[in-house]
C-alpha cells in the first residue's frame, strides 16, 4: 500500500455540468492541467464542493473514471464514495474509484445516528472493497456522524479504527483545532488535512499536513504561497494572505451569490474552464452567474489573490 504522507494543497474539486446535470466529461483534463499549473499537491472529488450527495452512482463513476484518466502520472486524487443510504453503493464506488487508480478513497461517517462501532463496520466494507489504496475518514459536524451524535474520544476513535487496515487519514472540516492536536499526538503518522478553508493557518500550527477545501478550488496557489510563508515564519505575510482570500470567502458566500455557484463562476472567469452548472437535485439548483450578476466577486477575486497568471492556458 502506498504510505506517502500527503502535504499541501488539494484543491476539493467541481463537477461541471450542464443545465440538465448532465457531467461535462471533457473538462476533466482542463481542470486537472490548471490545478497542475497552479501547483496543486492533489485534488479530492465528489464531496460537498463535488456535489457527491447529489449525484447518482453512475455520474459519480463517470466523473471520477474521467478525472482519474487525466490525472494519472501527475496528481494524487482522492475519491470520496459516502454520502448513501444504501451503504452497498459506498462499497461499489470504492473498488470502482481504485481499480481506476484514485489515490485514496474517503467516506462521512454514515449518520448522527449510526455508533461508532457502526461506522467502524461499513468502513471496512469500503476498507475491503479498496485493499491496496488508503482509506481515510471526512470528518464533518464536529464527528457526530462518527460516534452517533455523542461527543467524539480522539483515542477511542483511533483505537477502533484499528480494526479498518487502510485506514491512513482524515479530512478534517472543523475548527476545533484541539481534537486535531489530539489525534496527531495519538498517532503522529496520521495525515490530516483540513477543511477548514478560511483558518489555514491556524491548522497548520496545530499539525495539520495539508488543506482540502472549497475555496482552495479557485486559491490554490495563493493558499501554496500562504504556506510557504508559514512555513518560513513570515506569520504577517501569511496572515495578510489569509485576510485576502477569507474576502473572497465573504464575497462569495453572499446570499444572492451562493459559494458553489460563485466558486464555479470564477472557474469560467479567471480560469476559462466553463464548469457550468451545479446540480439540479442540490441547493444551487438552477443558480448560475455572469460577469454582469457577479462584478463584485470577480473584482474582490482580482483585487486579492495570486495566480500563476503566465501558467494559464
Amino acid at each position: 500500500m502506498q504510505e506517502k504522507l500527503i502535504t499541501g494543497v488539494l484543491p476539493a474539486l467541481v463537477t461541471p455540468m450542464d443545465k440538465e446535470g448532465n457531467i461535462k466529461t471533457e473538462l476533466a483534463q482542463p481542470l486537472v492541467d490548471m490545478y497542475c499549473k497552479q501547483q496543486a499537491d492533489g485534488l479530492y472529488m465528489l464531496g460537498w464542493t463535488g456535489e457527491g450527495a447529489h449525484l447518482s452512482v453512475d455520474k459519480r463513476k463517470q466523473w471520477a473514471e474521467a478525472v482519474l484518466a487525466a490525472a494519472k502520472g501527475k496528481l494524487p486524487i482522492f475519491v470520496h464514495v459516502g454520502y448513501n443510504q444504501n451503504l452497498q453503493d459506498s462499497v461499489e464506488l470504492a473498488a470502482h474509484a481504485s481499480k481506476h487508480g484514485a489515490y485514496a478513497v474517503a467516506s462521512v461517517g454514515i449518520s448522527e445516528q449510526a455508533s461508532l462501532q457502526e461506522n467502524v463496520e461499513y468502513f471496512k466494507r469500503i476498507s475491503a472493497a479498496a485493499p491496496n489504496i488508503p482509506f481515510y475518514i471526512y470528518w464533518v459536524s464536529m464527528g457526530r456522524t462518527l460516534t452517533g451524535g455523542q461527543a467524539v474520544d480522539p483515542a477511542a476513535l483511533l483505537e477502533a479504527m484499528k480494526e479498518v487496515p487502510t485506514f491512513r487519514g482524515i479530512k478534517f472540516t472543523d475548527n476545533n483545532f484541539y481534537i486535531l492536536e489530539r489525534f496527531k499526538k495519538i498517532r503522529p503518522d496520521l495525515n490530516i488535512l483540513t477543511g477548514a478553508d478560511e483558518l489555514a493557518i491556524c491548522s497548520q500550527l496545530m499539525g495539520a499536513d495539508g488543506n482540502i477545501g472549497a475555496l482552495q478550488a479557485i486559491t490554490c496557489y495563493h493558499h501554496k504561497v500562504m504556506m510557504e510563508k508559514m512555513n518560513n515564519g513570515k506569520y504577517d505575510e501569511a496572515r495578510e494572505l489569509q485576510r485576502r482570500a477569507n474576502d473572497v470567502t465573504e464575497a462569495y458566500s453572499h446570499a444572492e451569490i451562493g459559494n458553489l455557484p460563485g466558486i464555479k463562476l470564477i472557474l469560467e472567469q479567471i480560469f476559462e474552464i466553463p464548469v457550468g452548472y451545479c446540480s439540479p437535485e442540490g441547493p444551487f439548483a438552477g443558480i448560475s452567474h455572469t460577469a454582469g450578476t457577479a462584478t463584485e466577486l470577480i473584482e474582490v477575486f482580482k483585487r486579492n489573490i495570486l495566480v500563476r497568471e503566465s501558467q494559464l492556458s
